[in-house]
């Protein structure tokens, strides 16, 4: 196969949860535009909408899905549905997340911790389970989740993004343990730790243009290699990288996508 080739998914289904901005929506854009159909997946479904119609636009097919990922029943009932309407299911992002807000320990309460993990760690398990199932009969699939940079250090705040810390820790040897799993059924299971990103999360904290978000915005800057923080934009090479077969041998890794972050 040509090496172009390698890339193309004409013919695939996507399942992306949180499609509707930041990191979701450049993952559906990036494999729609190698040819997928794609299924958007947000609690903002008039978000998950605007995905949708620039996805349409290029001629394939795409549906918007409310759901929320802190609800295992919404999992289970978003996944069946993809598989029904589109008739097959070959790529899943378990990308939708949220961040703690920044609070000393002694403060924290379990309900913060509990609704962190269960957004960004249990809902990946339960996203990857559905789609194992859909998958495994097939032969073959794609299980991509999204980790973190602070998955593998600690927060450039004092370490109050625990909860955060924790969920996406997880995430990464949750991908190894799935990947050895389903290796047997060719089902490839990766993530993308990203640095930090002008998206939604936080509340828009890494785009917002507040004062006190400004000169942390320049803090992260002037610590990272490349000296800027990353953009949507950044993920989608590599968001297409492991959705398809350029990556077939590929699995059980987490990919750093960090402008150096790490290497410091």
């Amino acid at each position: 196969m040509r090496a172009p080739d390698l890339f193309r998914l004409d013919g695939r289904v996507g399942l992306i949860t949180g499609a509707g901005s930041g990191l979701g929506r450049a993952y559906a854009e990036a494999i729609a535009e190698a040819g997928a159909d794609v299924a958007c997946a947000d609690l903002n479904v008039a978000a998950a909408e605007e995905t949708v119609a620039y996805i349409r636009s290029l001629g394939r097919r795409a549906i918007a899905i409310h759901v929320d990922v802190g609800d295992e029943k919404l999992i289970v009932d978003m996944t069946a549905r993809v598989a029904t309407e589109f008739g097959r299911l070959d790529i899943v992002f378990a990308n939708a997340g949220i961040a703690e807000k920044r609070e000393p320990l002694i403060e924290a309460t379990r309900a913060t911790w509990q609704r962190v993990i269960d957004l960004d760690l249990t809902s990946v398990f339960l996203t990857a389970r559905e789609a194992a199932k859909i998958m495994i009969p097939r032969g073959s699939g794609k299980i991509i989740s999204t980790a973190s940079i602070i998955g593998f250090v600690a927060s450039q705040d004092g370490g109050m993004a625990r909860a955060y810390a924790s969920a996406k820790a997880g995430v990464v040897n949750l991908t190894r343990s799935l990947a050895v799993e389903l290796a047997p059924h060719n089902i490839q299971v990766n993530a993308i730790a990203p640095t930090f990103t002008r998206t939604g999360l936080r509340d828009g904290w890494w785009k917002s243009q507040d004062p006190t978000a400004i000169a942390a915005q320049q803090r992260v800057i002037e610590r990272s290699v490349v000296k800027r923080l990353g953009e949507p934009e950044d993920f989608k090479g590599v968001a297409l990288f492991l959705a398809s077969d350029a990556s077939s041998l590929v699995t059980g890794t987490t990919v750093v996508v960090d402008g150096g972050w790490l290497a410091i």
